[in-house]
Formats: structure tokens, sequence, C-alpha cells
């Protein structure tokens, strides 16, 4: 195959990274995470370096992810087809904001609350690995992410 529908099969997560620097949040679909240690627990997540949410985490390292359960189509659409810098994503009625103000998707499979302790560049994307904080669930099932839904 010459038309990279391979990398499709590798198996995601649908995932909504949550940010905010100074008054300013933003919500963006991802689908590039994975655990990276258990002691502390530790994610990484890659992000395309010309988004708004690879600036923001590169400024300000406290970032929410909502695992976004099966059902959420909508709001894993509704915070990955428009940037944050030409619309405030976060004022949809599926969004809520935690503590510190970092916004959320409700109702999803998990939420994690987490800081980026170091950033590489690779390829097109920015990595940030981070220490997950806290989190919670509750009891639904994860969505898988398929391509051909989402781009």
């Amino acid at each position: 195959m010459s038309d990279n529908r391979y990398m499709n099969a590798i198996t995601q997560g649908v995932y909504v990274i949550g940010s905010k620097l100074g008054d300013k949040k933003n919500l963006m679909t991802a689908a590039w995470l994975t655990q990276i240690s258990s002691r502390p627990n530790q994610i990484l997540v890659a992000v395309a370096s010309s988004h708004y949410t690879a600036e923001i985490l590169q400024k300000e390292p406290l970032f929410s992810i909502s695992v976004l359960a099966k059902g959420q189509e909508e709001e894993a659409v509704a915070c990955g087809r428009i940037s944050g810098r030409k619309t405030d994503k976060t004022k949809q009625e599926f969004c809520g904001e935690d503590a510190d103000g970092l916004p959320y998707i409700k109702d999803a499979a998990a939420y994690l609350c987490c800081e980026v302790k170091a950033v590489f560049q690779a390829g097109d994307h920015h990595l940030f690995a981070a220490e997950v904080l806290s989190g919670e669930t509750c009891g639904r099932e994860p969505m898988r992410y398929d391509a051909d839904k989402f781009f």
C-alpha cells in the first residue's frame, strides 16, 4: 500500500485535550496518546506542531485529557475540526471545567489531569511527556479511533 492506510490499523482511543493559557481555553481531539510509565503514572501525547494546543502546552504545563466514550462522536468532531485560534470550543453544552479551570468533556469514559514534564520534536509533531496528577472514571466504554469517521 502506498497511501498510508495501513497506519489506521494501529488501534487508538479518542481523546480530547483541554488546555488553557490565561483566560483563553481550548479543546483538541487527539488519537496519538499512550501510557509510558506506571511509577509515576505518565503518558505521551503527540500534537501537530502547528496546532494551537501545541503552542499552549509549551507555555502552560497543566492540561486535561477526556477519554471519550462510545457515542461521543459528535464531541470528537466538534473539538477536532475547528481551530481554537478561531473559536472558543469550550462554550458548548457538553463541556465542563475542573477546579483548575481546565476544560473537559462531560460524561467521558475517564478524565485525567496532567502536567507536562518534557517536550520533544518528532517530525511534524511535538511529543508531550506528562505526569498524570489525578483522574477518575465513569464506567463507560472508551471510543476507538477510526480515521474515516474523523478526517
